[in-house]
């Protein structure tokens, strides 16, 4: 039953391959540009959001990073030495706290990364749900591998 599901998977891969492959040689559509009025800028001056104020301010990032680091270890100390009922909680907890931060620290970063090399924002979310759409295939190969 394994093996069939791993089978589809690989076909599927494949024809997705296949067509990835298929319309990047029809036509040029990488070059296409809309024109300056979705340029991402708003049209009433050149301020920038709230949130890409404090993106840039590394302090912020150290913060962030601090208080998630001490709440995957207050969480961890409560699934090794806590309660019964407590410990599979705090485990599933920082299980699901560490992947989210995973899953959202690589969107983030292919999303941020693309949007600095000069592509629209429109193209960087679209590569962003790439890598969204190849980490569910990920997390649904594991499932298939460890049913």
């Amino acid at each position: 039953m394994v093996t069939t599901y791993l089978a589809s998977m690989g076909l599927m891969g494949a024809l997705v391959v296949a067509v990835v492959a298929w319309m990047v040689r029809v036509r040029g559509w990488y070059q296409y540009s809309p024109g300056a009025s979705t340029s991402g800028r708003s049209p009433a001056g050149d301020h920038e959001s709230r949130f890409e104020t404090h993106a840039d301010q590394p302090m912020v990032w150290v913060a962030a990073f601090a208080v998630l680091v001490v709440g995957l270890l207050i969480g961890v100390v409560a699934s090794i030495s806590g309660p019964v009922g407590t410990q599979s909680i705090a485990g599933l907890a920082v299980a699901v706290v560490g992947g989210a931060a995973l899953c959202g620290y690589l969107l983030f970063g292919v999303y941020l990364s693309a949007t600095r090399r000069g592509h629209p924002r429109s193209l960087a979310v679209a590569e962003s749900a790439t890598v969204a759409g190849v980490l569910f295939l990920i997390a649904i190969g594991f499932q298939l591998v460890g049913a």
